[in-house]
């Protein structure tokens, strides 16, 4: 408190009011500097949360799961051991694919990350197969999404394959490369259409009649497609290099390149045993657009960009591609994160705006004062202007949490205090005077007003920062959401403290007039209605206390009803449905099913688009298999939504009405509800795919897959639990080829043989491109698709001799066995997992009753457990954290008080205002059916600091007055009348500065109303608090202060 009431802080305050020109320069400096930092801040619709991660991907063609984990996946997660700083190690295993995804510390530079990881992986030996670095972008990373598609698709199968043989070419060459070199782009993901690959589809029976091995094929290929280099020759003056061109151009010459020589001297070529062409490939993923099977592009953005300003890039060199080409090719913009991004920040523009231009009606109703009110009012665009600038140079980014809280109502509580007490005490002296004040009595008049209120109004703010700092305590997913919101408000509140006793002084020294306004008698009857009030309260305590009383049961009461979850619900303007399928489905059912279940949704009158993506794309950093589809179905603007019995649809029924629609005449599918953006947090949070998930760890994988589905089956019958799925239901058929090593001996063959006719024959092996211009394509070996059967597996020839060949069934034991779709492991540990997307917004209450169902009927077997993740985890994370910092802050909070007044009863008084405010809080999220998130914790610490200032302002007063000689009613009335228009104007203000996003309906509204929410609620009982309570409960407690007079 010295500070406020010292020398130094009187001389700043009055030089700003004789020397104004200073404060005035500062006022342009702050204005011309926003401008600049709002050009370069970053922008995006939700603070990433992203923590510091990279995936390593390894792809491992034919080979199944078990297999790869054992392999690839096991070594990889040991060999991660050794790296400094890893947090927690994640991996999901499947047939051909094995994702390993490792999480470092927070403030781990992600290049020093990658560079420590692959100098892990160059000291393994995984058989010959090669792990790669996911892209360096973060789990929020996809920011643009479109699709590739003719016109008119072709409905004959052979030529629509041959357009998504032409789309996949165009996105390879000429679409991906041209976005790849775009600043702030790190990757483009493909899924859909087929690669351009040329293949060299051998006739099992010709190659037994001629007696051609496989390998003489590759050994063909190999050898005959490359370029020679025969140095140079000097001839004369000249230099003429010499090279032999071998290259293959066409598949012509693949048909020509020869195999072997008969005895009777007649020449095999490939053309005599293979036909050559393009072909369907075996795919792990195909792209569904609109009903059509389409090629999708995914647009990843470079870790730390700004994804308005990527997506925009993006977006207009899609504009100018678009032009180039074919006239039948068609490029659609399907996603585009600058519109969510644009829409958020304008729900939050619009909400700003309007509740500043709420505050500034107030407070010229309030003050009378036109000039005042512009006065106090200029706080608003300084204060913000401040707080760009400081977000830019802390690399805080304006999003829908760290702009969403700002609420000028409560930022420009001090300098209301100060222009209050300004015009108050200059109407005073005019008053006295008996005529207008000049100027420099103004000023004089303003300075002494200023000096007077310094230590109530500055106190005030500063304990509203002190107790927003247990929000900074906050780490991990809830600190990197939380985090940036607090900074904002501490920046644009510590701006408006130090702009209220220098540029408000200063404008008012310079502006204010003492001539009476025609709005003053608004004021005086205030006063009167309130004067009346006071009093009956002060004569009837006991009712006010009863009131009061009444008021905290009712918290109590409405708090135990409360539903708790980490934050509400961002409503993204699309719907992400996610079809699980039976696990052995191929991809082409897989396809169909999609096609049909788009056109169920294309019905929908509110759907836009609809996409999706099944199983994994070219880079796999989403492992799913074929069976799994991510459909985002993107919605039209909510205006231009048709009524449905008598009124538009919510969101929330618009997602159940498409999910009962697809279930019930799409049968054979599982259906999860989500939003995109929410989808890939969950994802990133804890590696699944839910709100809400149910872990259980062990070793044995039949035995997770029975728990899972029990613990799915009693999870079902919880009310507001909504739908449960095992993540992975069951095992998949696999033929396995084991060759007889007593027949192969006899023979005098290995087991390569077996294997490499195996790989080539059904799989598929590379052996060289074909190549036209700067282009190349892939040339394959592999059986055709008619010739690709079980029975063919059997006949397929080995060779045995240069000239004999022997099927494979009789060199190999051939068998159907099982094997398990997915393996999936954190912290080195195998684990399954139940999938919960809840109905309910109390996801305390929900998991309280999950957890006493799961002891009552599931028996966990020894050495195997259970957690829980999930939003969940990071509410529990939360409140664990908050439940030890806060109390800290608030126990700081308390000793600045008792700084302030030297007294311990003075100081409860003023706290008393604190769980009347939280209680009004509470009724609030009670009374309009929302949950105790984050958020609304964020409200309930920014009243506790709105409380408290009320209290320190009021009780600053009774404390003067005291020290004057005044007593009893007198003292109790005189000291509440002297604050009502501070009390009133700073409640009204916080209340209208919050009120638009309460009421707001747009994009990211649902994240900001539970704060705004809390902060009206919460005001409106302070205030009654603070003009009521207050004054009655001093009047009785007086006789009890200390009379001496603090600092």
């Amino acid at each position: 408190m010295y500070f406020f009431g010292g020398l130094m802080f009187d001389r700043i305050l009055r030089f700003s009011v004789f020397r104004p020109l200073p404060s005035i320069l500062l006022a342009l400096a702050l204005i011309a500097g926003a401008f600049f930092s709002y050009k370069y801040l970053p922008i995006d619709a939700v603070p990433d949360i992203t923590n510091v991660q990279v995936q390593v991907i390894t792809r491992a063609d034919s080979l199944d799961g078990e297999t790869i984990e054992a392999n690839v996946t096991y070594p990889i997660e040991s060999a991660m051991g050794a790296v400094p700083d890893v947090q927690e190690v994640r991996s999901v295993t499947r047939y051909g694919l094995s994702v390993v995804t490792v999480i470092f510390e927070e403030g781990m530079d992600i290049y020093l990350a990658r560079q420590l990881i692959n100098e892990q992986l160059a000291t393994l030996d995984l058989q010959g197969f090669q792990p790669r670095l996911g892209p360096i972008a973060t789990g929020l990373g996809e920011i643009y999404h479109y699709s590739l598609d003719f016109k008119e698709p072709a409905r004959d199968p052979q030529k629509r394959l041959e357009q998504l043989n032409r789309l996949r070419t165009i996105q390879e060459w000429d679409i991906k490369r041209r976005l790849l070199s775009l600043p702030g782009v790190a990757e483009v993901n493909t899924i859909g259409g087929y690669e351009e690959v040329y293949f060299v589809q051998p006739d099992p029976r010709k190659m037994e009649r001629y007696g051609v091995h496989f390998d003489d094929i590759r050994r063909a290929l190999q050898e005959s497609n490359r370029n020679a280099g025969g140095g140079y020759i000097q001839q004369s003056a000249n230099q003429l290099i010499v090279q032999g061109s071998g290259l293959i151009h066409s598949t012509e010459e693949i048909e020509s390149l020869t195999l072997k020589q008969l005895p009777d001297l007649t020449s095999i070529a490939i053309g005599d045993v293979a036909s050559v062409g393009l072909d369907r490939e075996i795919r792990t993923g195909a792209g569904v657009i609109n009903g059509e099977e389409a090629v999708l592009g995914t647009v990843f953005m470079l870790l730390g960009e700004n994804s308005r300003t990527v997506a925009s890039r993006v977006d207009s060199r899609i504009q100018q591609i678009r032009e180039d080409l074919p006239e039948d090719v068609v490029l659609k913009t399907v996603y585009n994160r600058s519109y969510l991004v644009d829409g958020t920040i304008a729900t939050v523009r619009e909400n700003l705006m309007f509740g500043a231009l709420l505050v500034v009606a107030v407070l010229l109703f309030l003050t009378g004062n036109i000039r005042a009110a512009l006065i106090a009012s200029a706080v608003i665009p300084l204060a913000m202007s401040a707080t760009l600038i400081s977000m830019y140079f802390t690399g805080v980014s304006a999003n829908l949490m760290s702009l969403g809280a700002l609420d000028f109502g409560i930022i420009i509580d001090g300098a209301v205090i100060v222009i209050d007490q300004c015009v108050h005490r200059v109407r005073q002296r005019s008053d006295a005077q008996g005529r207008l004040l000049s100027r420099e009595e103004i000023r004089e008049a303003v300075a002494s007003a200023s000096v007077e209120i310094r230590r109530a109004a500055g106190f005030g703010q500063i304990i509203i920062l002190v107790v927003f700092l247990p929000i900074f305590a906050l780490t991990g997913i809830e600190g990197k959401m939380f985090r940036p919101m607090a900074a904002a408000f501490c920046f644009a509140l510590f701006a408006a403290f130090v702009l209220a006793f220098t540029v408000v002084p200063a404008l008012a020294g310079i502006f204010l007039s003492s001539r009476r306004s025609r709005f003053d008698g608004l004021s005086g009857i205030m006063d009167s209605v309130y004067s009346v009030l006071l009093s009956r309260a002060l004569q009837r305590r006991g009712l006010v206390l009863g009131v009061a009383g009444l008021l905290l049961l009712l918290g109590v009461l409405a708090f135990r009803g409360l539903g708790g979850e980490f934050i509400p619900q961002l409503y993204e303007r699309a719907v992400a449905m996610q079809f699980v399928r039976p696990p052995s489905i191929s991809l082409d059912a897989s396809v169909k099913l999609e096609r049909l279940s788009h056109r169920v949704i294309m019905e929908f009158p509110e759907v836009a688009d609809v996409y999706t993506r099944v199983g994994a794309p070219e880079i796999a950093t989403d492992p799913m298999g074929v069976n799994l589809a991510d459909c985002n179905i993107m919605l039209k603007p909510r205006d231009q939504w048709p009524e449905v019995n008598g009124r538009v649809r919510t969101p929330d029924e618009l997602r159940m009405a498409l999910k009962q629609a697809v279930q019930s005449r799409i049968p054979g599918q599982r259906i999860l509800m989500s939003q995109p953006i929410e989808l890939r947090f969950n994802e990133l949070l804890e590696g699944s795919r839910a709100d809400l998930v149910l872990k259980i760890y062990g070793d044995d994988l039949e035995v997770l897959q029975s728990l899972s589905e029990k613990a799915a089956g009693i999870l079902s019958g919880i009310p507001g639990a909504g739908s449960a799925e095992p993540e992975t239901r069951g095992q998949i058929p696999i033929i396995r080829v084991e060759p007889k090593l007593a027949m192969l001996n006899s023979l005098g063959l290995s087991r390569k043989e077996v294997l490499d006719t195996l790989e080539m024959g059904m799989g598929g092996l590379d052996t060289g491109h074909l190549y036209r211009g700067a282009r190349r394509f892939p040339i394959r070996i592999r059986l055709s698709e008619e010739d690709r059967s079980l029975e063919s597996l059997r006949t397929l020839p080995v060779g045995v001799t240069e000239s004999d060949t022997e099927p494979l069934g009789k060199l190999a034991r051939i068998y159907e066995s099982k094997t398990f779709e997915m393996i999936k492991r954190d912290s080195m540990q195998r684990r399954g997992a139940i999938l919960l997307n809840p109905e309910t917004d109390d996801i305390s209450g929900l998991v309280e009753r999950a957890d006493l169902a799961l002891r009552e009927s599931l028996e966990l077997p020894e050495g195997y457990y259970m957690e829980w993740g999930g939003s969940f985890k990071n509410l529990q994370a939360a409140r664990s954290r908050l439940s030890v910092v806060a109390p800290v802050a608030f126990l700081v909070v308390a000793l600045m008080i008792y700084s302030a007044f030297r007294d311990w009863l003075r100081t409860l008084l003023v706290l008393t205002g604190v769980p009347f405010a939280l209680v009004g809080g509470v009724l609030a999220l009670f009374l309009s059916g929302q949950s105790l998130s984050i958020s609304a914790s964020v409200g309930f610490i920014a009243l506790f600091g709105i409380s408290v200032l009320n209290g320190v302002v009021l009780m600053s007063r009774y404390r003067d007055l005291s020290d004057t000689g005044m007593t009893g009613v007198d003292l109790a009335t005189t000291g509440a009348r002297s604050r009502l228009r501070a009390v009133t104007m700073t409640a009204l203000t916080d209340i209208f500065g919050f009120m638009p996003m309460m009421l707001a309906t747009g994009l990211g509204a649902e994240v900001q109303r539970p704060l705004a929410t809390v902060v009206v609620g919460g005001v409106l009982s302070s205030s009654f608090v603070i003009l009521f309570f207050f004054p009655v409960v001093h009047s009785m407690l007086e006789p009890f202060f200390k009379t001496e007079k603090g600092p």
